[in-house]
């Protein structure tokens, strides 16, 4: 569990995501910013921070919630005897299922790993010292983990989130250049890029889904303003009228912005290539751009579950910032210019670190899971549909990896009520899709990033 007070993080059941045309306007309203300028209009991240905060979107939408938060203390409810299948099964609630702990005794860095200081196949690089060493200057992407953090405190840092604390949270999230600028803009280079034929050659490849009907047209690449924030909106949205249940909304808040969070690691590290600040950047999305032992966000996240993840994550992320030391941006950088052994040793990295990150969400989801037997009511449900909306991130690099292992996980997101019995075997697919943060044959495909 979390180290911040998040005990029993949750989700809501599966949902059905669409883009107004309402959202299409602030989609193609939002002008972002760029490294270095966030007002200006060039193509590159995510590294200047927000300034002060500005009013809510007015994008939102009524949601239909089912479900709300979750904590691990079973001693909450003093009602033991409560036998609600829906998350329990019988012999009531709470429950204590062993889950068992992940065997990685078969795990190893590949022969082409980067390893800190280690002998592996990285020449000499900046990144031997095991520490991040910054590319540009601090990024300014802090500041959205630090609202990340301010957002979940006031929805989930303890007892009942109001209908003014979902109000405060929206402004933060709203804050000029903040949150929802990003969230607006992400594109998933885990999926295929937008067709050349639809990209508008006065923007950026990272911006192309702020293009025409991008985002409705291509939703798995514009997952931003395609899925996450209609996802975002309506969880506001809910919990400032008072509809429904508070803590779902605040579960699926926390939810989508740390997928928000890994989505962001990926990407960044892709656009570092032609914007290297961006570098710094995907460090400061996983962890706030602190010191590892003061990690927030996504990285804290990782580390409550277990050091190792936050390890093998962190090396694929040195791995990145080797490469950069190895083969320095100049001018205007390129793909082009990095020549052959530039671009192999960047998939190389890469891969390394895409890995590791898969590793890491699928623990993510397995801790979660074996919370949910140990809550009851309100806090089952809140747990329930933080899961509901984390799960199915995984679900296509599941299928690649093993579909028999994917289908029973995606079986077992869109179940309402499940089972001690279906939770064991979520648990178990996932440690067959995932065994360790290493994957031989999982390869990033070259075509996909900018």
């Amino acid at each position: 569990m979390s180290t911040r007070g998040r005990e029993g993080l949750a989700m809501t059941s599966k949902y059905t995501l669409a883009i107004s045309t309402t959202m299409l306007m602030t989609v193609l309203a939002c002008e972002g910013g760029s490294v270095g300028d966030e007002g200006a209009n060039e193509s590159t991240g995510d590294s200047d921070g927000p300034s002060t905060s500005s009013a809510p979107s007015t994008t939102m939408s009524a949601s239909d919630p089912s479900v709300a938060d979750s904590s691990t203390d079973a001693t909450v409810d003093p009602d033991t005897t409560d036998s609600d299948p829906g998350t329990t099964g019988p012999g009531g609630c709470p429950q204590n299922v062993d889950f068992g702990t992940p065997d990685v005794s078969g795990c190893a860095p590949l022969p082409n790993h980067y390893t800190p200081g280690a002998d592996d196949t990285y020449a000499a690089c900046v990144a031997d010292g095991g520490e991040w060493v910054l590319v540009d200057g601090p990024p300014g992407t802090a500041a959205r983990i630090e609202a990340y953090e301010d957002i979940v405190e006031l929805l989930r840092g303890g007892g009942t989130p109001t209908a003014d604390d979902f109000t405060q949270a929206r402004m933060i999230y709203a804050t000029d250049n903040g949150l929802e600028s990003r969230v607006l803009r992400r594109d998933d280079p885990h999926y295929p890029p937008i067709p050349e034929a639809d990209q508008d050659p006065g923007q950026g490849l990272d911006r192309q889904c702020s293009v025409g009907d991008n985002a409705i047209n291509y939703p798995d690449r514009c997952v931003g303003p395609a899925q996450m924030q209609p996802l975002l909106d309506e969880a506001f949205a809910a919990g400032m009228s008072g509809e429904g249940d508070p803590n779902v909304h605040a579960a699926r808040i926390d939810a989508g912005l740390l997928w928000f969070s890994f989505v962001s690691v990926y990407k960044e590290a892709a656009s570092c290539v032609f914007s290297p600040a961006d570098c710094d950047s995907h460090w400061a999305y996983y962890n706030g751009a602190v010191d590892r032992e003061e990690s927030i966000g996504l990285a804290a996240d990782m580390r409550a579950i277990d050091l190792a993840i936050d390890d093998s994550i962190f090396d694929g992320m040195l791995a990145v910032r080797c490469w950069r030391d190895l083969f320095q941006a100049d001018g205007d950088p390129a793909f082009e210019d990095l020549g052959d052994d530039g671009a192999a040793l960047f998939f190389q990295a890469y891969e390394q670190l895409d890995n590791a990150a898969w590793y890491g969400w699928s623990r993510l989801l397995r801790d979660r899971i074996a919370q949910q037997p140990a809550v009851c009511d309100s806090e089952a449900d809140a747990n329930w549909a933080f899961i509901q909306v984390a799960g199915p991130v995984l679900d296509d690099e599941a299928a690649a990896r093993d579909a028999a292992a994917a289908g029973t996980l995606a079986a077992l997101w869109a179940n309402d009520a499940p089972s001690i019995e279906d939770l064991e075997a979520g648990v178990a697919a996932l440690d067959q899709a995932f065994p360790c943060p290493q994957c031989e044959s999982c390869g990033v495909p070259m075509q996909w990033v900018y």
